[in-house]
């Protein structure tokens, strides 16, 4: 693990508390956009055992929050779900 790895210590993390290959939950939150909404259906194509489990809008209607189980084999599998992630268009926050 290179001290330059941006993901150092969340690959730890997950090392310490995950047992792979398992389910992993994967929450995020965007603008209630229609670009939001087409980066969201790319990202799924890209990852094989992605499921959505849930999807709710905020009480304004701004924000769309999307809850996915992901059958990560893993480490490596679980960061390049998190640094596609970061790439959603009108992306808010990464629970």
């Amino acid at each position: 693990m290179s001290q330059d790895d941006p993901f150092q210590k969340f690959r730890i993390l997950l090392e310490n508390n995950h047992q792979f290959p398992c389910v992993y939950t994967h929450k995020f939150i965007g603008a209630n956009s229609p670009i939001f909404k087409s980066s969201i259906e790319e990202f799924e194509k890209k990852f094989i055992g992605l499921t959505r489990i849930s999807e709710r809008l905020s009480a304004s209607g701004k924000h769309l929050a999307l809850t996915y189980e992901y059958q990560a084999g893993s480490t490596d599998e679980v960061v390049q779900l998190l640094m596609e992630t970061h790439k959603l268009n009108d992306l808010i926050y990464v629970i």
